[in-house]
């Protein structure tokens, strides 16, 4: 996959000249310099599909209207946003929550929620089932799931909950990973105020009333420092969770066994620094307060 990353400067050595387009490791690192010209965005979309650019990464300076304006203006490039690399690192979040917690995953419940989608990967679920106490599946694709329930019992003789009570699904659920639904829709259930939510479609921020959990719409990662070295050739001002995503983009391991994704981002040495919340960065301390709130609700209803 071709790879463009889009950065900008504030002057340019011809004045005259509104983009600059240099080759890198078989992509291309495109600099604006009148990103408020109409015209030079025009140009920037006809280089981005002249020169065969199937993702683009924006840098921060240009994630905003500059961004909204592009992706309106372009059809078929996929826009780098972190969220799959989210996705696939779904699991090593949790994890990061629960250590920070100081909590055993093999005795905790996980609630996974998500709607019907046919380019979904199932596959993900399976990392989940394989190390918490129990995986409770929320979805309105009910009969495709039921499927995936019976073989597991009979083959692996694991048992998974498959549920889309919107009123009692999520009720007690402490650990949520919200795949691919909205704000709208997952406010439509009852979920546990004290939860823990990660959301990796998209950043729902869930903010009901009644909610007093924690809700993890983004996160911040490490990379060795040759891998930072790398990236720090392109310039500019970019996010380490989006030009990391586009590497993998760039190999094609969207493609390929999602297993053999963690262990590329395992062998790259990949760890989560920071979660991100509706009001900036998650502290340990937020983490294990919900969890102390939880235990005492369970104290109670003994």
């Amino acid at each position: 996959m071709v790879i463009g990353y889009i950065k900008q400067e504030r002057k340019a050595q011809n004045l005259f000249r509104g983009i600059e387009i240099r080759s890198f490791d078989n992509n291309y690192i495109i600099t604006i310099y009148n990103a408020e010209k109409y015209r030079t965005k025009k140009r920037l979309v006809r280089f981005i599909h002249k020169l065969g650019i199937e993702a683009v990464v924006f840098s921060k300076e240009l994630d905003g209207e500059f961004k909204r304006e592009i992706c309106e203006m372009m059809n078929g490039v996929r826009i780098v946003n972190g969220r799959k690399l989210m996705e696939y690192m779904g699991f090593d979040i949790f994890e990061y929550i629960l250590n920070k917690q100081q909590v055993n995953m093999k005795q905790e419940d996980i609630y996974i929620i998500f709607k019907r989608d046919s380019n979904l990967n199932l596959n993900l679920l399976k990392i989940f089932i394989e190390n918490f106490r129990v995986a409770n599946i929320v979805t309105n694709d009910i009969e495709k799931l039921k499927n995936v329930q019976e073989n597991l019992l009979e083959n692996d003789n694991i048992l998974i909950s498959v549920s889309n009570n919107k009123k009692k699904a999520l009720k007690r659920a402490k650990y949520v990973l919200n795949i691919n639904l909205t704000k709208n829709e997952l406010e439509k259930y009852k979920i546990n105020r004290e939860a823990i939510i990660v959301d990796v479609g998209e950043d729902v921020k869930y903010a009901s009333p009644s909610f007093d959990g924690i809700n993890i719409s983004y996160f911040d990662i490490t990379a060795p420092d040759e891998l930072v070295e790398k990236f720090e050739s392109i310039g500019g001002n970019f996010e380490l969770v989006k030009l990391y995503e586009s590497a993998l983009l760039k190999d094609e391991l969207q493609k390929a066994k999602i297993e053999d994704v963690y262990d590329r981002i395992k062998r790259d040495e990949i760890a989560i620094t920071e979660l991100i919340g509706n009001n900036g960065r998650i502290t340990d301390e937020e983490l294990q307060k919900i969890h102390n709130l939880n235990l005492d609700k369970m104290r109670k209803l003994v």
